[in-house]
């Protein structure tokens, strides 16, 4: 009796420890389908209105929100860079910083963001990057610095970095607002920020875009 019992005892408990973590399951798959996403994406070409009406069909998408890029020269000091600068909604993206300036003034000066490892990216005359400790030097008196940047026609616009980014670590941020107006001859909408409802909705649409041609990665 006592055998038969404890067997029993033991399926009773088996059985309700299956039930447990099909609940929690559930519960998990539930709450997941209730949060919010979100995907960047790039093109190659140019954004279309056709195109982005087609994209907001997509099941779970409520929100896109546009960037802009474009093709920019950088000169610090006695470095060079070629590298895109992305105008965003600095609201909308999640960006995590690693410092930021409190007191930001917009004027006629471009005002950009830089992820940490952006400043690796330049090169002197010769090809040959900055050493860490210039890296750190910039890295800690970022907001005296001086940028010369340069477009495509050639003209040439002097810029401020108001941040550092922690994540993304290799892009170039700066509001869209601000990038229209000194950038407007050179940027293009080549991708933007979707907002999409629901971790299946999103997997859906990031298999679905990544085959119509964008580079689709889900922002954590």
């Amino acid at each position: 009796m006592r055998k038969r019992n404890v067997y029993k005892n033991i399926v009773f408990f088996a059985v309700g420890l299956v039930f447990i973590i099909q609940i929690v399951n559930f519960i998990d798959f539930w709450m997941k389908q209730q949060k919010s996403y979100d995907l960047k994406l790039q093109s190659e070409s140019e954004l279309s209105e056709a195109i982005v009406k087609e994209m907001k069909k997509i099941n779970g998408l409520y929100q896109f929100t546009p960037a802009y890029t474009c093709n920019l020269s950088f000169q610090l000091e006695e470095y060079t860079m070629d590298s895109n600068l992305t105008g965003i909604d600095l609201e909308d993206y999640s960006l995590q910083w690693k410092s930021l300036q409190q007191e930001i003034i917009l004027a006629n000066t471009p005002i950009l963001f830089f992820g940490k490892d952006v400043f690796a990216s330049f090169v002197d005359n010769n090809g040959n990057g900055p050493g860490r400790s210039q890296i750190a030097e910039w890295m800690e008196r970022y907001q005296e610095l001086e940028l010369t940047i340069t477009d495509g026609k050639g003209q040439t616009v002097k810029g401020k970095i108001s941040g550092i980014l922690k994540e993304p670590a290799q892009e170039i941020y700066m509001g869209k607002e601000q990038m229209q107006e000194i950038f407007h001859g050179s940027a293009k909408t080549t991708g933007g920020l979707a907002k999409i409802q629901g971790q299946q909705n999103m997997k859906q649409a990031q298999e679905l875009l990544s085959a119509a041609g964008f580079v689709a990665e889900h922002i954590e």
